[in-house]
């Protein structure tokens, strides 16, 4: 069975897959599996009750794999899995390797990866009911912030959740936003592609399974937030934006959200950080209960695969 581009069809199989897996990987919720596969070059394969992922734009000179998700012998799969990349003359890389996927290998194949992980690619974890409230010392300043939008904008302030209806305003405040990021000189090739994956999410909205709210402001949309929630129970929190013309509106619009998710999911996943100061020193204020890393594996000094 060959690789094929990721299709919206595919949810419901690849779903029956993940949620057995538990996992609160941001990287493996659907939403984000299909919207990004522009960015990561992401193919499936669908194999009985496994589900093998591959990302031919996530790493230069590199072909990326997931090791493969749902089978019953992880050390199996990947023998075959780089056999099967060394025939295609491919360069292999393992990613999003568990602790425990990587005990196992290192135990069964000892010797054969070189392994490492990331900072800048680990998921924030935090737990929504702390959120959703600032609750707790650490949190005060956010707290305070907050309860002063209130004070600044209250009157005005309105949240409601997104629905069809209002997803036209949101593209048109969405669009406001990227054009407002480009004159501020925001990185173009990045800011691209987000742009267009946030396109990808409102034309699937409800297909994919998103949920979200929408900030207004004396009637008008000035920011919105959605996200998915994941195989584990988490709740990814895939985009948050709001007009920083007004103060304090992304504390107003992680606790509104947090709220909102509150009664169904534990925690929320806020992504990575990708290595920027700036957005690590603002995630790691929110106080994460959790930093969720990821191994990659590479073939050590060019070992070959081998069977098992």
């Amino acid at each position: 069975m060959e690789y094929r581009t990721l299709q919206l069809a595919d949810k419901d199989a690849v779903e029956q897959v993940l949620a057995p897996l538990g996992r609160n990987d941001s990287a493996l919720g659907f939403a984000n599996l299909y919207s990004l596969t522009e960015k990561y070059g992401t193919e499936v394969r669908l194999e009985g009750r496994a589900l093998h992922v591959r990302q031919r734009r996530r790493l230069p000179g590199a072909v990326a794999y997931y090791p493969p998700l749902g089978g019953e012998d992880v050390v199996a799969d990947i023998a075959r899995l780089l056999e099967e990349a060394a025939g295609a003359g491919e360069r292999p890389v393992l990613v999003g390797v568990t602790p425990s996927q990587r005990q196992r290998l290192e135990e069964a194949l000892p010797g054969m990866f070189a392994f490492s992980t990331d900072r800048a690619f680990a998921d924030y974890l935090y737990r929504t009911r702390d959120i959703a409230a600032y609750a707790g010392p650490a949190l005060a300043k956010k707290r305070r912030e907050t309860n002063k939008f209130f004070q600044l904008y209250g009157d005005d302030v309105s949240f409601e959740p997104v629905v069809p209806a209002c997803l036209d305003e949101l593209r048109a405040f969405q669009q406001a936003w990227h054009e407002g990021s480009r004159r501020r000189g925001t990185e173009e090739h990045p800011l691209e592609l987000e742009h267009r994956k946030i396109a990808l999410d409102l034309d699937h909205f409800e297909a994919l399974g998103l949920e979200g709210i929408l900030l207004r402001i004396a009637g008008d949309v000035q920011g919105y937030a959605y996200g998915s929630l994941l195989p584990g129970g988490a709740f990814d929190v895939m985009v948050l934006k709001g007009n920083l013309d007004f103060r304090y509106i992304w504390r107003a619009l992680l606790r509104e959200l947090a709220r909102t998710v509150a009664p169904r999911a534990e925690f929320l996943n806020l992504e990575e950080d990708l290595g920027l100061p700036g957005l690590r020193e603002n995630k790691l204020s929110y106080q994460p209960c959790a930093l969720l890393a990821r191994y990659q594996a590479t073939l050590a000094g060019g070992a070959a695969p081998c069977s098992v």
